[in-house]
């Protein structure tokens, strides 16, 4: 992330906070609207892979954030 400016930081932290609420919404209806099929249970559930993107998603949006705030301070 060498070379960026605050400005182009936060942009990006933009960027992926709205990314971050799409698939916050994913996860949400997911988990809704899905049953577990292995152990055939009522309880819902979320794929896997819809939570770590979120999670890496999220971390990437607070990584920019925090370096947009850095520099411009």
């Amino acid at each position: 992330m060498a070379g960026v400016t605050p400005e182009e930081h936060a942009a990006r932290a933009a960027e992926l906070v709205a990314e971050a609420e799409r698939l916050y919404q994913i996860c949400l209806v997911d988990y809704e609207t899905n049953i577990n099929e292995d152990d055939h249970s009522e309880e819902p559930y979320v794929p896997g892979a819809d939570l770590a993107m979120l999670s890496a998603t999220t971390q990437l949006a607070q990584a920019h954030a925090a370096l947009a705030q850095l520099g411009l301070r």
